[in-house]
This record gives structure tokens, sequence and C-alpha cells, in this order.
């Protein structure tokens, strides 16, 4: 793997913590804040069959106070979506429309929670890392999709090209895929080498789950709970994301923030915790980090 930063910057860098403090710096709500200003938040969803990771991640990026969000969806998955959602918007995808121009005015898009891996789709994940102008969120298939390309491939390229943060959220087998087998031992160094030949946030989930920057920026957190080990808790984790940085908040700090938010929910939950439990939890966690004066009484 190229790229490989020195070895005294991850021991100068490592010592970033993802804690209480880091948290604390989400984007809050002022008198004057309306549901336009708080940000608005593309996300887009797969088949008719793989509505739920996107709905999770939807509801994630509403809950972290994105103040309008919607499901960017084709004819047959929209009518599915129609069922079950209330607070979200949906947005047909008309025939041959681009992904990026659906997403036009948006100011953050998450792809890839059940998303597909067709040649297709591998089409339209290229077309929203060349197109979307704002901060995207690359997950699941997404990275999938990255990875069969290679990194001589379009998709890798236009990767490379993107000039607008890009936050990628590999768990470890991802990982792998994308960058290469690595020495769990040294998980924090290849996050950090493959984060910089990238040029994008990185997050790598886990038991000890690092974040790292392109600028060389380090952190992590051991705050994650095995009750986690649970389908749909990675595409909460990628809409806290989105809804963060929908907000103007900067992508690494975003990355950050989120990390300790969804561990905090996971650990208010506990033992028979399902994805959906962390988005019920996050209103007292978001309300125990507000300045007093926002605090619901």
């Amino acid at each position: 793997m190229s790229g490989q930063p020195p070895q005294e910057t991850v021991a100068t860098m490592a010592d970033v913590i993802i804690s209480i403090e880091l948290a604390r710096a989400i984007p809050w709500p002022d008198a004057r804040s309306h549901k336009h200003s708080r940000g608005r938040l593309a996300v887009i969803c797969g088949g008719r069959l793989q509505t739920g990771a996107a709905r999770l991640a939807a509801a994630a990026g509403h809950r972290s106070g994105a103040g309008w969000v919607s499901l960017m969806a084709s004819s047959d998955a929209a009518t599915i979506l129609a069922c079950h959602e209330t607070e979200r918007l949906i947005v047909e995808r008309a025939a041959l429309q681009s992904l990026s121009s659906l997403c036009a005015g948006f100011d953050a898009a998450i792809l890839g929670p059940a998303f597909g891996l067709t040649a297709t789709q591998a089409d339209d994940v290229l077309d929203m890392v060349q197109g979307f102008p704002g901060p995207l969120v690359l997950d699941a298939d997404a990275l999938t999709l990255l990875a069969q390309g290679g990194r001589h491939g379009p998709l890798w390229q236009a990767l490379l090209a993107r000039r607008v943060p890009t936050i990628l959220t590999p768990h470890s087998g991802e990982f792998t895929r994308l960058a290469g087998t690595f020495d769990p031992e040294k998980k924090a160094a290849a996050t950090l080498a493959f984060s910089m030949e990238v040029g994008a946030i990185v997050v790598h989930k886990g038991a000890e789950t690092w974040v790292a920057g392109p600028d060389g920026r380090l952190a992590s957190s051991n705050l994650a709970t095995p009750f986690c080990a649970s389908a749909g808790t990675g595409d909460v984790l990628a809409g806290l994301i989105a809804g963060l940085v929908a907000q103007s908040m900067p992508a690494f700090e975003a990355a950050c923030a989120a990390v300790w938010i969804h561990a905090s929910a996971a650990d208010r939950v506990g033992p028979g915790l399902i994805a959906t439990d962390l988005i019920a939890a996050l209103p007292a966690v978001l309300n125990d980090l507000a300045p007093e004066a926002l605090r619901a009484r």
C-alpha cells in the first residue's frame, strides 16, 4: 500500500481520543433557525426490496439535526417508502435522470447502504463522486463498487480528483478490499495511509474505531459495545455523519462526533440492541450534549 505515513506522525496523532468534548462541537440551532437552514440531506435508496438500510441512514441523519432529509428512489422503491415514511420526503427518480442532478441543491448526500452492485449502480456512484458538489458519505455497496473497479478504474480516479469532502466508512472487511491486507496491530497506520492516499476521511469501524484525515489527523475510539454487531448499525453511523456534515460541521469533526454519539446511544440500549434502537436513543444522547438553554425541560 502506497502513501505510508511516517511512524512519528502516527505516534503524534494517535493520542487524539474521541470524547464527549468532540461530540459537543456539533452544530446547534438558534432562534433564527428553520428547516432549510439546518441542512438538507439526500439519502440514495436501493431497490424496492432494499429500502431498509437507506431508511435507517435517513432517520439517523434527521435525528442528528439535519432539517430536511429526502430519500431519493426509483419509482418502485418510492412506493415501498411511501408506506413507511412520515418525516422524510421521498423524491422519485425519473428514467435516465442522473443521481447528481437529482441531488442538486442538497448540502450533503449518503450513498451505498443496500444500494446494489450492478454496473449501472457503479455508474451512479461514479456520477455522484464526479458531479455532486457537496460532502458525500460512501458506505457499504458504494465501497464494494469502489474496490471492484480497482485503483486504475474510473471510480477510483474520480475519488482521487474530488476536491470536496468525501467520507468513507468501511468495516475491516471492506477496508481490506479497498486498501489490501493490513496488520490488525497497525490498524491506525493503515487507516491513515489509506486516507492520505485517496484524499478522503476514513472511518475504519470495529471494536476500536479509527478516524483518519488526509491532512494527517487521526483519532481513535474504543467505546464500541459488542451489541453493535447487528445488521443496520453501520447505516445509522453513516447517517449520523452525513447529517452532521449537512449542517456544515467539518467532515473530520463530524465523523468523530458521530462515532461518539453512536457508541453512547448503543451503550444506553445494551443487550438486545437492534439498529432502530440506536435511532430511538439518539434524542436522549443529544439532549445531554446540548447547551443548557436548548435542553428539553
